[in-house]
């Protein structure tokens, strides 16, 4: 404890007992007059008393409020009392503690952000500006693989049934057999992994080409979007189609348990099929006889330098019959016009090239226009020039009903390679994640091999 000084200003005098009591000497402190004597046993217990009291201040003192000069961390912390270094210690021990659960908190809360929002959301392929989830691509792929085993097991279903009587020899089983079996082959082809990924990765970069081409045809030939939009009752059905053409001892609720679908994702699946459908309907109606139609001369090349280079040619000979002759025969990959100059003849719309149609049918078009270098669907490149234009001309019968049952998978190859397009090449990571194949029906599973019935020489048999 510390002595308490009183300065000579402050000093006092103090009565007690009607005695005056000097002031006290600021060096001598004033004793009592009179005291009581003690006996020895008191005085030896207030001297055991005051020792004890000494020992255990001099122990709280070092432990508690004195420095021991000892550094806490790096050389700081000499200056601290024990005391203080005690509570650095527990606030940095409970900091630790604190950083060390944030982080485990926080590693794990990733990782299910990660794991179920931002892997599933990265882009698989993008069309024309819009990404394509992987998410979105697990569960087309999941639909696709469904709906072709639907088709593989009803089938097998049908081929087994007709063995018997097949092998009796019945020409009617046989025929229905053979179609049978090659239809089960083509699907067996078709349910691959390499095949049934592809296809599912292609069907939603469709559907956003026929998504954009719905709203052209509503703005410039004034559609109505019930023309490719499927109605309520055209996706019920299909729904209760599809839940009917599970095979026995299969249900369409363990198909969206096990690949972690819902009803709606089910739902929106089949609005693409019914959409792209209702696209080809209505591209079909558009083809009709008589139409106008353009005939063509072109010159086909390999790459996009080669075409530019044949197109400097032909305006340096002005365009005349007897340069695209020479060059045509010189250059071209077309084995059907080469040798003509490169006249392809009358084009009707929808079953000539879909890149070279883009130019050609423009509506701008005139007789002797010669076009860029147009990048067409079979990869290659070419030079065309307009020869001829007809406002109504026939269109072959035969070839009228081709173009019209191709005519979705014809304008698709148009989008595809119009100079606005830009569609990136699919994620074959993606494609191929274990994340993303369906769980039910298993791509791996073992089918049985088919082939058509063949002559035997049998009596009965072809």
């Amino acid at each position: 404890m510390g002595v308490i000084e009183v300065n000579d200003s402050f000093r006092c005098m103090f009565r007690l007992q009607g005695e005056q009591i000097a002031p006290m000497s600021t060096s001598t402190q004033q004793r009592p007059a009179r005291q009581r004597p003690r006996s020895a046993k008191s005085a030896k217990a207030t001297r055991a008393t005051s020792a004890a009291n000494k020992v255990r201040a001099k122990q709280t003192a070092r432990i508690e409020g004195l420095r021991d000069g000892k550094p806490l961390l790096f050389g700081w912390g000499k200056h601290l009392t024990r005391a203080q270094k005690l509570r650095y210690q527990h606030m940095a021990m409970w900091t630790f503690i604190g950083i060390i659960s944030f982080a485990v908190i926080g590693t794990i809360v990733f990782g299910v952000i990660n794991e179920n929002i931002l892997i599933p959301n990265q882009a698989i392929v993008t069309v024309n500006g819009t990404n394509i989830s992987q998410d979105a691509y697990r569960k087309e792929l999941a639909y696709q693989a469904q709906v072709l085993w639907n088709r593989l097991q009803t089938e097998i279903a049908q081929n087994n049934a007709l063995q018997a009587r097949v092998q009796s020899g019945d020409a009617s089983a046989i025929t229905q057999n053979n179609i049978v079996a090659a239809q089960l082959q083509a699907d067996e082809a078709n349910y691959a992994q390499a095949q049934i990924t592809q296809a599912a990765v292609s069907v939603l970069e469709d559907n956003q080409l026929i998504l954009a081409g719905e709203k052209r045809f509503e703005q410039q030939n004034h559609a109505p979007s019930s023309a490719f939009e499927p109605s309520q009752k055209a996706i019920n059905d299909a729904l209760a189609a599809f839940k009917k053409a599970f095979p026995n001892g299969e249900t369409y609720a363990q198909f969206i348990s096990a690949d972690g679908l819902t009803n709606q994702d089910v739902i929106n699946s089949i609005t693409i099929q019914l959409r792209r459908a209702n696209m080809q309907t209505y591209l079909a109606k558009q083809l009709v006889s008589p139409a106008r139609q353009v005939e063509i001369r072109r010159i086909q090349v390999d790459t996009k330098a080669n075409a530019a280079s044949v197109r400097t040619q032909l305006l340096a000979g002005k365009l005349s019959d007897a340069t695209w002759t020479t060059l045509a025969k010189k250059y071209s990959l077309d084995t059907t016009s080469k040798d003509i100059g490169g006249l392809d003849g009358w084009v009707p719309y929808g079953t000539g090239d879909g890149g070279i149609e883009l130019w050609a049918y423009d509506a701008s078009r005139k007789v002797g226009d010669l076009s860029p270098v147009i990048y067409d669907t079979t990869g290659t490149y070419d030079v065309v020039q307009i020869v001829a234009i007809d406002p109504s001309r026939a269109v072959n019968a035969a070839t009228l009903k081709a173009a019209q049952d191709n005519a979705l998978a014809h304008w698709l190859g148009q989008q595809r390679v119009a100079p606005t397009a830009n569609i990136t090449s699919a994620n074959s990571t993606m494609l191929n994640a274990t994340r993303n194949l369906p769980k039910k029906p298993s791509l791996s599973a073992t089918l049985p091999a088919v082939t058509p019935t063949v002559s035997t020489g049998v009596p009965g048999l072809p």
